[in-house]
């Protein structure tokens, strides 16, 4: 199976609920700034400085909330083959979706994804994990540690409980900093209102013309530092290419009822071990494992910042639909959707390209370009087309 089908399975949903909290703290991580903060005029919000509202950042992870998200996209892809009403990751790649989130710490939080007739859960309570779909009535349980590792000073970071423990949070911010503003013009805009809370907004703007991002704004509460909305705009303009923010939040504990789930009846429940999991997807690999296609990529980027083209190397046009059908049972549908449906919609989508570089096909969106070269190399940036060809020849 080729590295594209085999990364396509590991980051299936249903198999890492736990990845939620990452998916937070890489949130957070955006929300790095250069130059002043100061609220509106006709705000109440004091000043802040860039250190201060992100150290803020890094503490909301110790404030309860519960509310409603709703994500949407507009990437300007072709007619893909999922809707509103599709729970499914790859879902996410376009129309809206609408999740409601239940907080109290790191080791207690709930999400529910609602789809047009269905419901997908994912409740962690201290050491136990749910995983509900409610169109299949499939439910997965796990109790134990849910990080590998966990406790094991080997194995956790010399002992710290979380990544970046030993950093102050202006520490962190001001690493965060130095990473970002050499290729990024980092500004304040002022305040914001997201869900009917008070907020500042920071700015990141590439400083290469020829990335097709515009800007990433994310909008911080005020009070509490949690990030309430983050956009990713587009360089031709119009409505974000992709927000997610909180259309109504509350800053109150969840109650204890909300983290507690009986499977319901009729429901098939799967018992799986995480430690086991995890080991089981490290393990080395043996002669017959159909992942073994992997050790035949390589990838190459290019340190031109918000411009870098990534080149992979290895990638067989037809392998790749096959792993596809082999990877979803020959029915095109897997747990992340309609994976061969999807890829189908963008190979016809893409247009014939020729030159110095050989041939293929290319793709460009309102965020990305793809070049996808007969001679099985793959080029993605947030560049146009030309500049990928560019970098291909």
């Amino acid at each position: 199976m080729t590295a594209t089908a085999n990364r396509l399975q590991r980051f299936t949903l249903s198999k890492r609920p736990w990845a939620v909290p990452a998916i937070i703290t890489a949130t957070v991580v955006t929300a790095a700034v250069a130059v002043p903060v100061f609220a509106d005029a006709d705000s109440e919000l004091p000043e802040k400085s860039p250190a201060e509202v992100l150290a803020s950042v890094a503490q909301a992870h110790e404030v309860p909330f519960a509310g409603t998200v709703v994500h949407s996209a507009d990437l300007g892809f072709p007619e893909l083959p999922v809707s509103g009403g599709d729970v499914s990751p790859l879902s996410l790649l376009a129309g809206a979706t609408t999740a409601r989130i239940w907080y109290s710490d790191p080791s207690s939080f709930r999400v529910a994804l609602h789809g047009d007739l269905s419901e997908t859960d994912v409740i962690v309570n201290d050491d136990e994990l749910w995983y509900w779909n409610s169109e299949e009535n499939t439910v997965r349980h796990h109790e134990g540690s849910l990080w590998p590792g966990e406790g094991d000073p080997d194995e956790s970071g010399a002992g710290f409980a979380t990544p970046g423990a030993a950093l102050s949070n202006e520490a962190m911010a001001g690493l965060f900093l130095a990473w970002l503003t050499p290729t990024s013009d980092v500004s304040v805009d002022g305040t914001a209102s997201v869900a009917g809370r008070a907020a500042y907004e920071l700015v990141i703007r590439p400083d290469d013309e020829r990335s097709l991002v515009d800007s990433v704004r994310l909008a911080v509460d005020g009070e509490h530092g949690v990030p309430l909305r983050i956009q990713v705009l587009a360089a031709d303009g119009g409505d974000p290419a992709v927000e997610i923010g909180f259309t109504s939040v509350t800053f109150t504990e969840p109650e204890a009822s909300v983290y507690e789930f009986t499977p319901p009846a009729g429901a098939t429940v799967e018992e799986f071990d995480v430690e086991q999991w995890w080991s089981d997807k490290h393990a080395p690999q043996h002669d017959e494992d159909p992942f073994t296609a992997m050790d035949d990529i390589e990838v190459d980027v290019s340190e031109d910042g918000w411009a870098s083209v990534i080149t992979i190397t290895g990638i067989e046009m037809a392998d790749v639909t096959g792993q596809l059908e082999e990877l979803t049972g020959g029915q095109g549908q897997g747990e992340l959707g309609d994976l061969t449906g999807i890829l189908d919609a963008f190979l016809n989508d893409m247009e014939r390209v020729e030159g110095p570089y050989g041939s293929g096909v290319g793709f460009t969106s309102r965020l990305f370009s793809v070049l996808w070269l007969d001679d099985g190399r793959m080029l993605i940036g947030a560049v146009d087309l030309d500049v990928l060809e560019e970098a291909a020849a």
